[in-house]
């Protein structure tokens, strides 16, 4: 059969194909799949201007970010953008009830004292030189934001390391910086930060492959940030 312009063809694809290019124009998804019916991209431009619309009321404080972001949903589901079926589909309660755990486990750490307790033990021991505090604010806090959240961990550390470097007599600056860059390091375990919950269940990730990767990019950012912050801050 010789295909001419405005063909139209009945195609049963595996899923596979059906999920790479459901998204795609040149298809049409005319049976459900997953319960999902084809994305509505008429739509796309209203729910782009929305998504702006939040981010930009947050950015300059019109809106809190929460405020913001339900207004942003009421809307899309007024607009048409996505359906209450839709929406609903799009929550991972797994998700959420992890992110939540994890937040109690941090607070648990944080007000039994158990995270000071960690802290300062390692600290004292390398208090010494400028260069060991340094290394070892990096360490401690970048492990102490996988267990707690990013905050916890720089508020837990933050009056233990300018104490230790005001007994030193240097610059409390590179170290402050430091525990900055450490408490945004969160990429050790799924529940060092929310995003990473967030892709933990649909990527199909284990636990192993944030060590495996998430591991080396701790240690690479740490060494870039311990060598190249006290030539901007020094002691």
């Amino acid at each position: 059969v010789r295909l001419q312009p405005s063909d139209v063809l009945l195609l049963e694809a595996r899923p596979p194909f059906i999920e790479r290019h459901r998204e795609s124009k040149d298809f049409l998804l005319i049976s459900e799949l997953n319960g999902a019916a084809r994305p509505i991209h008429e739509k796309a431009p209203l729910a782009w201007a929305i998504l702006l619309g939040a981010v930009f009321l947050a950015a300059v404080g019109v809106l809190s970010m929460l405020n913001a972001a339900m207004l942003g949903a009421a809307l899309v589901l007024l607009t048409g953008c996505c359906t209450v079926s839709g929406a609903k589909r799009g929550l991972d309660t797994q998700v959420l009830l992890t992110i939540a755990a994890s937040f109690g486990v941090g607070a648990a750490l944080q007000s039994s004292g158990a995270a000071d307790v960690i802290a300062g033990g390692v600290l004292s021991l390398v208090a010494g030189s400028p260069w060991l505090l340094l290394i070892g604010t990096y360490c401690v806090v970048a492990l102490l934001t996988e267990l707690v959240t990013n905050n916890a961990a720089a508020v837990i550390i933050f009056p233990v390391v300018t104490a230790a470097a005001e007994s030193l007599g240097v610059s409390i600056m590179p170290f402050v910086v430091t525990i900055m860059f450490a408490a945004s390091a969160s990429f050790l375990t799924p529940i060092g930060y929310q995003t990473n919950l967030m892709v933990y269940g649909p990527g199909g990730y284990r636990i192993s492959d944030f060590l495996r990767v998430g591991g080396g990019l701790n240690v690479l950012t740490g060494l870039i940030a311990v060598a190249l912050i006290p030539l901007v801050w020094p002691f």
